[in-house]
């Protein structure tokens, strides 16, 4: 009698977990939003789920600024990492330049990271757009506009600690790299890109970011680098001097266990390779990353490689001074690459 009441116990047991396992499959159900969309095309499709990378922090849980760095007498001057939060972004359905659906997926250091998401046709390549500091994705709107019409899936989405997603503070593109690494994860568990080829578009931090992604994986095929720092914690607006630069560096291995001081494209640039194809847009009136920056890093990188300078142009202002030029090139690279 001991036997079978084990047994059926044993039994009832596995039907409770076959249950909960099926009821928890329905509940998650993908659909796709580029086919409900005859159907309602103003909906917003909010689609949650965890990517699984492997990352170069050393922090398995969300991270905290811990108490002895508040409380540090150089913390004051880490304020840059610690921008206040703009969280002035719309819901998806109330932007009108294209069909967007909000999304959100997890960073490797269970950061929820705030997204959206266009699909423009089934196994189109893909573009993910990074923004820069300060910023969020608002910021690179009218560029992921143009990329859709021209026929791209897009994704775009705030880098933890900015705009909507969570997080304590900025790395100027060092932790921020695991992020789009996160970002192409979630990109392949959505079944009208679970193919797709992946393109990369990052303005300022956000190309220091691209730079380092690309460097740790062969699934980015195209990367545009506008404004990118030969070294991020050597530029003047987030990183004035070198007591600021060792401040920054102090906090950041506090919080993350990592060296900020390692978010240098000019190393990364070494290690991408000839796989994804790098086009350097940069303004010849820059002064936060220099054009003399720009031809660095095209020398040191690998082939397929071009660059654009932009006449003119300060930091980060290609996009605005020589749109049609801008989009013309752009497109050109991405056609040439992803399609």
């Amino acid at each position: 009698m001991h036997k079978d009441d084990v047994l059926r116990k044993t039994i009832l047991s596995l039907i409770c977990v076959f249950v909960f396992a099926l009821n928890w499959l329905l509940s998650t159900v993908y659909v796709s939003p580029a086919r409900s969309m005859i159907f309602e095309p103003q909906q917003s499709m909010p689609v949650t789920l965890v990517s699984k990378i492997t990352h170069i922090s050393t922090v398995m849980k969300k991270a905290t600024i811990p108490a002895q760095a508040r409380h540090a007498s150089w913390y004051p001057l880490t304020s840059r990492l610690r921008s206040p939060r703009n969280t002035n972004i719309p819901d998806a359905q109330d932007v009108k330049d294209m069909p967007l659906f909000d999304i959100s997926f997890s960073d490797p250091r269970g950061n929820l990271l705030s997204g959206w998401m266009a699909l423009n046709a089934p196994h189109a390549p893909v573009i993910i757009l990074a923004h820069g500091t300060p910023g969020n994705r608002m910021s690179m709107l009218q560029r992921a506009v143009f990329l859709f019409e021209h026929g791209y899936n897009i994704l775009l989405f705030d880098f933890q600690s900015y705009g909507k997603s969570e997080g304590p503070l900025s790395t100027l593109g060092l932790v921020e790299s695991e992020d789009i690494l996160a970002a192409i994860s979630y990109v392949h568990t959505v079944p009208d890109t679970v193919d797709s080829k992946v393109g990369v578009l990052g303005l300022s931090m956000g190309a220091t970011a691209a730079m380092l992604a690309a460097a740790k994986t062969k699934q980015i095929s195209a990367v545009v680098a506008e404004s990118c720092p030969v070294d991020a914690t050597r530029v003047a607006s987030d990183v004035p001097n070198d007591q600021v630069r060792n401040a920054d560096r102090q906090l950041v291995r506090m919080v993350y266990g990592v060296d900020i001081t390692r978010a240098r494209p000019i190393d990364a640039v070494k290690r991408i390779s000839s796989h994804t194809a790098l086009f350097f847009v940069n303004g010849d009136k820059d002064k936060e990353t220099p054009v003399s920056g720009m031809y660095a890093l095209y020398q040191e990188a690998r082939k397929p490689k071009q660059y654009w300078v932009a006449s003119g142009a300060k930091h980060a202002q290609a996009f605005d001074l020589q749109r049609s030029e801008y989009i013309r090139r752009v497109s050109l690279f991405f056609d040439t690459y992803l399609q």
